[in-house]
């Protein structure tokens, strides 16, 4: 499956989840909303670092969500603009990012590399 995949640019369901984590991860942090959700998000201090302080280990959407946008944050905004990068931007730059990991390895066979960021 891997090369129909790869051929017509659809990404696998770990992907997908990962792509929804962020993009709505990104909307939360840039437009504060929902507030209740914005409010348990701590932003690194840091003015030019756009990480997120990540909270208790748990299983839930928001720390998830924070654990992918630090790992990945660095490469879907722009230095200049940081959070004022628009959404369609981010959007697809992650959709690239993770096309790209997914098709990295062996052409035919799926590798525990082809869902790591």
């Amino acid at each position: 499956t891997k090369p129909i995949y790869n051929k017509l640019k659809i990404m696998t369901i770990q992907n997908l989840f990962k792509y929804h984590c962020i993009t709505e991860f990104s909307k939360i942090i840039k437009h504060r909303l929902p507030y209740t959700l914005f409010e348990c998000i701590s932003l690194s201090n840091r003015a030019t670092s756009n990480a997120v302080i990540l909270t208790k280990k748990s299983n839930t959407f928001l720390h998830e969500a924070a654990k992918l946008w630090n790992s990945t944050h660095k490469r879907i905004l722009t230095p200049e603009k940081g959070l004022e990068t628009s959404l369609s931007l981010i959007k697809l730059r992650m959709r690239a990012l993770l096309l790209q990991i997914q098709s990295q390895d062996i052409a035919d066979a799926w590798t525990p590399n082809n869902f790591q960021l």
